[in-house]
């Protein structure tokens, strides 16, 4: 789909600028992508500029998926064919789906693990072969205020029409949530969101009617427990639920995982946890957000003696608790 210059200035110019005083970063950047907001037509246009030299490699890489009678959308990023999707489009690991290529040819796959909590899921192509793929940001690497465009199949995969492409910006982020202004339609979900150096940042998760509230999972949700997802594990809700309690009600913050208030009774209250304490650490395992927290703690038994490591001002902490049970 060839993009119209004049379109794509218009668009970026509606919702920019009513984003902009939460968009703002520390410093300003030399280069139109990095300024808080475009100054002129010609920021514009190198801005364009930028995503049509990394969309044509991107697209490559970009599948539709096919489960069930649903469709949804996806992302190569290996070679030997690892697919990074939502998790309520992969589903439970050990299904058969078909993966749709951009030329429109089909092929098998096999849905692998994910993580219901991110809503982030895998699968891999059967057929052996040295399959064209995008690479996968760094962790830490996006943040708001930048610059990132979406793929994806809205309504289904359409050899005619082809893939869609939409841009926008990182307007909010967290370890296991990111959102955009990018405009999401159905059947994007799972599909692609990409920095401007063409890196997989996020996958479409949640898609809603206005622009702004659209959300995806992003990488480091993937990047976390990628050994588990390989593994075929999925990670539910349900049955962390039945796992350890620690009774903490936590804040995701620059320092790190605040704890904003505690259960009455809980592990957590009878082990000497404080308001305003920083998880560190769980058994020695680093816990830097909510959904890290939830499957760390949600793994292991009530009643398994846990080590906590905490920041309480400038104290480094250690604290030994033996996990409760959730309440009913």
């Amino acid at each position: 789909m060839k993009i119209c210059k004049r379109q794509v200035i218009y668009a970026l110019l509606i919702g920019l600028f009513w984003h902009a005083p939460s968009l703002a970063k520390e410093a300003k950047g030399s280069r139109p992508w990095e300024k808080n907001i475009p100054e002129s037509k010609e920021d514009l246009l190198s801005i364009q500029d930028k995503l049509q030299s990394t969309l044509k490699k991107a697209k490559g890489a970009v599948v539709a998926i096919q489960s069930g009678g649903g469709t949804g959308s996806g992302v190569i990023v290996s070679k030997d064919g690892l697919v990074l999707t939502a998790g309520h489009i992969s589903g439970r690991a050990g299904q058969s789906v078909k993966v749709v290529l951009p030329d429109g040819r089909k092929v098998d796959a096999v849905t692998m693990g994910g993580s219901e909590i991110s809503d982030s899921g895998m699968c891999r192509i059967k057929e052996k072969g040295d399959w064209p793929f995008a690479p996968m940001a760094e962790k830490g690497k996006s943040k708001v205020g930048d610059w990132c465009f979406a793929l994806g199949h809205p309504g289904g995969f359409s050899e005619k029409r082809g893939m869609v492409t939409r841009i926008g910006r990182v307007i909010h982020k967290q370890n296991a949530t990111l959102r955009t202004d990018c405009r999401l339609l159905g059947g994007d979900s799972g599909g692609p969101l990409f920095n401007l150096d063409g890196e997989v940042i996020g996958i479409h998760s949640r898609i809603a009617k206005v622009d702004d509230a659209n959300f995806h999972a992003p990488i480091e949700s993937f990047l976390e427990h990628w050994d588990i997802f390989n593994e075929g594990t999925m990670i539910s809700r349900r049955d962390l639920q039945k796992g350890g309690f620690l009774g903490v009600g936590t804040m995701e913050t620059e320092k790190g995982l605040s704890i904003q208030n505690l259960v009455r009774g809980s592990a957590a209250q009878k082990g000497g946890i404080l308001r305003l304490d920083i998880i560190t650490a769980i058994d020695g395992e680093p816990i830097d957000s909510q959904e890290e927290l939830f499957i760390v703690v949600g793994t292991k038994e009530p009643g398994e003696e846990v080590v906590i490591d905490l920041r309480r001002g400038k104290k480094e902490l250690s604290i030994s608790i033996e996990l409760g049970k959730r309440p009913e």
